[in-house]
């Protein structure tokens, strides 16, 4: 994984999509022009923000990508487990799909979603030059996002689980996760005894650990090549948006990715 400032933009990129013709970043949140408690690269729309400062942000990022602006497909996040095939960007003037996974095989369309706490799986198919993003919060880690993802995949594009790459971006991390007894009964009743690998009981509550949940369950679908980002959001407020640790009032950050 490296990391890179670009205009006074962070992002970091993953090795594992080194040198197979393909665009991606996972953008921090310096280098924007929005205001505290949005501050500063914000790409979310719907959080409070000022529409003006979104718009501009917006912009920088697919500068910074060398990506049009008018190639941008992207979606309403539902933490469900519906994933959108595109192979054209949505035109600003229409509504946003409700989805949380996008794919293309088109190298006119970028791909973008947002977080903040919530895990990005990121997807390149060097061999069927398909690329894609997962939003897999805990209601889309334990609904299995990331094995729909794959199917998807086989589906659509006649992937091969052995041939993607795949990659864990930025997200809460299990000593800052701390869940409901509901939510991790969820789990329990739909992973079994694996479960245990990922959901730990503390004196103090319950706390899960959905990097490695999802890592799981990609290996289980039968994904061979993942990198992991170890990076927690609600650690590292400097560099990233947290809606656990900033109590629900703060931005989300961008990932985009595009073929070459």
């Amino acid at each position: 994984m490296r990391t890179n400032i670009k205009d006074g933009i962070k992002f970091i990129q993953f090795d594992i999509f080194e040198d197979i013709g393909i665009n991606h970043a996972v953008f921090t949140r310096q280098g924007g022009v929005s205001k505290a408690p949005f501050d500063s690269l914000n790409l979310g729309g719907t959080v409070g923000d000022d529409p003006d400062h979104v718009i501009e942000n917006h912009l920088r990022v697919f500068r910074t990508v060398k990506r049009p602006f008018d190639s941008r497909f992207d979606v309403w996040q539902v933490h469900g487990k519906r994933i959108i095939c595109t192979d054209s960007p949505r035109p600003i003037e229409r509504a946003h799909l409700k989805a949380d996974g996008i794919f293309t095989d088109n190298p006119e369309v970028t791909l973008l979603m947002r977080f903040a706490d919530c895990v990005p799986l990121v997807f390149a198919d060097p061999s069927k030059h398909v690329v894609g993003i997962v939003h897999a919060g805990w209601q889309g880690t334990v609904k299995r996002i990331a094995a729909e993802a794959i199917e998807v995949l086989k589906r659509q594009y006649a992937s091969k689980p052995e041939n993607l790459l795949c990659a864990i971006g930025p997200s809460i991390c299990k000593s800052c996760y701390q869940v409901s007894l509901d939510a991790a009964q969820q789990f329990r009743d739909v992973f079994g005894q694996e479960a245990t690998a990922f959901i730990e009981d503390r004196d103090d509550g319950i706390y899960l650990d959905l990097w490695k949940a999802n890592q799981m369950t990609l290996e289980k679908a039968g994904v061979r090549h993942i990198e992991r980002a170890d990076l927690c959001t609600a650690h590292h407020l400097d560099d990233w948006y947290s809606h656990r640790a900033e109590k629900g009032k703060t931005g989300r950050f961008g990932v985009v990715i595009a073929l070459k």
